[in-house]
């Protein structure tokens, strides 16, 4: 398994919750229930732009050791207050970290006070998704036909995977408005073909984690555990901290696939990229 490392970065996929999702009771052709809200299809999202972050100060918000350093600093409760109610606190504001607050010697009121105006827990991501296509010019439009025509993105999400896929052709079909040519190469031209997709999508549990990006011949993968052990191989993995909360949590993701020069209906995911702004 090819494994990519990236600081602010997490991984893949296209689209929008698709309202054909399968409830938990729902018997899958294989026996296996599909989990309830954990499978999207992101051919079904839509282009465009995600909403504006609101922002109350024009400075960042306060972390949790930020508020230690300046108790240790001797700042006044009162200055530390105002601080929090102007620039609120991106910290786990959970009961283990107020007693561990109370701990470190600082005041009850300032431990309220942060309790008041800490940011809300994350529990979804904005993801933006951008897959291109490069086609041979002049090759025919992709085969129904085509191995491995499902892009799938998975990321667990405590006891539960959240999974992402897209039908490659499907995709291509929403191209038809973004096409560029690549001359490049003067004797083999090629055109690329661009999809976006953009979407809120849960995610709940935080601290370190990890994306899974790869293609496959199967419709029916809802959890790490469905994989193929060859595409399990092929998958490419990113990792990623998952903060308790933040001003913003917005992940964006770029996939290329290149046309197979002598099976025009066939794709290869060539490389991939993600990352994230948490603020």
């Amino acid at each position: 398994m090819k494994k990519v490392h990236g600081f602010a970065a997490a991984l893949v996929l296209l689209g929008v919750l698709s309202a054909s999702a399968q409830s938990a009771d729902t018997a899958t052709p294989g026996g296996r229930a599909m989990p309830a809200g954990a499978v999207f299809n992101i051919v079904d999202w839509e282009g465009g732009a995600l909403p504006a972050v609101y922002e109350r100060s024009g400075q960042l918000p306060l972390s949790l050791a930020e508020v230690v350093q300046l108790h240790q600093a001797k700042f006044s409760d009162d200055a530390i207050t105002k601080m929090l109610q102007e620039r609120r606190c991106s910290c786990d504001a959970s009961v283990a970290s107020l007693v561990q607050l109370k701990a470190a010697g600082v005041s009850e009121a300032i431990i309220q006070a942060m309790s008041l105006h800490a940011l809300p827990p994350n529990r979804s991501i904005d993801l933006a998704i951008e897959l291109d296509f490069e086609g041979l010019a002049g090759a025919v439009s992709v085969s129904t036909q085509a191995r491995k025509a499902y892009l799938y993105l998975i990321i667990p999400d405590g006891e539960r995977d959240r999974v992402f896929f897209g039908n490659l052709q499907q995709a291509l079909g929403r191209t038809a408005t973004r096409t560029q040519m690549d001359n490049t190469d003067m004797l083999l031209p090629k055109v690329v073909q661009r999809a976006s997709f953009v979407a809120r999508v849960p995610l709940k549990t935080h601290g370190h984690k990890r994306a899974l990006v790869f293609t496959s011949t199967r419709p029916d993968i809802y959890t790490v555990a469905d994989i193929p052990a060859a595409d399990l191989k092929a998958a490419q993995e990113f990792t990623f901290e998952y903060p308790a909360s933040s001003l913003q949590s917005r992940c964006s993701m770029q996939a290329l696939h290149r046309q197979d020069a002598m099976l025009p209906g066939l794709w290869h995911l060539e490389r991939s990229h993600f990352e994230c702004e948490w603020d």
